[in-house]
């Protein structure tokens, strides 16, 4: 496919004070098999010498538009990168990541081949010299059923905003939330209602970097558990007329439940979240629930939840 012939895909870097990373980011984004591309970047308030690094790779690259504003957090910049986007298609690569020549070439051959309106990949995590890799299995699947799976299994694959290739067309009537943390629980779900289809690539294609200043490091773990009870309340408010969905989206506040009963056991949250939310686990009715979590709460149930506490301190 020639370069005239290839969909234009839009490639939002969101950046912010990243002057050791941002270089190794967009080099990654220029050695791009998939060429036909323009890259957004958001500079959001950078107080070091990020922005002056970008601007001279758009002196060298016409593809590379930079723009500048104060620091509003990463939802304000994706939101400012979406509105100067000029292609059908959107990526979002956070700027201390980087990722695989073939990420952008991959995820639109399978987007097309599937005529989805999503394409997800596999990623790489890296913290040091460790690294792991999650990949999905390649297959094809109904925006509902995605959606199902994003809310009963709760894997970042599904979650995460950056692993993933999307129609703009997506993005009419949604927005990421400004000035909230782990906006990707707050919307990725959104996008998946909003698709007819969603490709699965099994292969790790994006590089996500773990860094001691990033913002999963800083945050307590309390904040995570309670972003995820906000997405269940958005959730119940946006699917409330799908009683289909209200079913998973009630399942998933099983499994936030769950996370501070065991955050609570293992001490990363305070001891008195693991009382309150047993009984919420215990005195709720789910229609929609996994034969693992049936067996967890007859563990709770027995002896103050004795027995789930033997249980979790042998699997820690």
């Amino acid at each position: 496919m020639s370069k005239k012939e290839a969909t234009l895909v839009s490639i939002i870097v969101p950046v912010f004070n990243l002057e050791h990373e941002i270089s190794k980011c967009l080099f990654s984004i220029l050695f791009q098999k998939y060429q036909n591309y323009e890259v957004i970047v958001i500079d959001d308030g950078s107080t070091d010498n990020s922005l002056s690094i970008c601007k001279n790779f758009s002196k060298k690259d016409s593809r590379i538009k930079v723009f500048h504003q104060n620091n509003l957090g990463l939802s304000a910049a994706r939101n400012t990168g979406i509105k100067k986007t000029s292609g059908d298609l959107i990526a979002f690569i956070d700027g201390d990541d980087n990722v695989d020549p073939t990420f952008i070439s991959r995820l639109v051959e399978a987007l097309k081949k599937s005529r989805a309106d999503i394409a997800v990949c596999g990623y790489s995590e890296f913290h040091g010299n460790k690294f792991k890799s999650f990949a999905p299995k390649s297959k094809v699947t109904s925006g509902k059923e995605a959606l199902f799976s994003l809310l009963t299994r709760q894997e970042n694959l599904d979650i995460l905003a950056w692993n993933k290739i999307y129609k703009k067309s997506l993005f009419d009537n949604i927005s990421f939330p400004a000035g909230k943390n782990h906006e990707d629980n707050l919307t990725t779900y959104k996008l998946y209602a909003n698709a007819k289809k969603v490709a699965y690539l099994n292969e790790p294609l994006y590089n996500y970097i773990r860094h001691k200043n990033s913002i999963t490091k800083k945050e307590k773990v309390l904040d995570l558990l309670n972003s995820k009870l906000d997405a269940v309340r958005e959730q119940k408010t946006f699917f409330e007329e799908d009683d289909e969905i209200l079913k998973k989206v009630k399942f998933a506040e099983l499994l936030a439940w769950f996370q501070f009963v065991d955050y609570a056991l293992i001490g990363k949250i305070s001891k008195k979240y693991y009382e309150t939310y047993r009984k919420n686990i215990l005195n709720e009715k789910f229609e929609f629930i996994d034969f693992k979590r049936r067996g967890y709460r007859i563990l709770l149930r027995l002896g103050d939840g004795f027995l789930y506490k033997f249980y979790r301190k042998i699997i820690h």
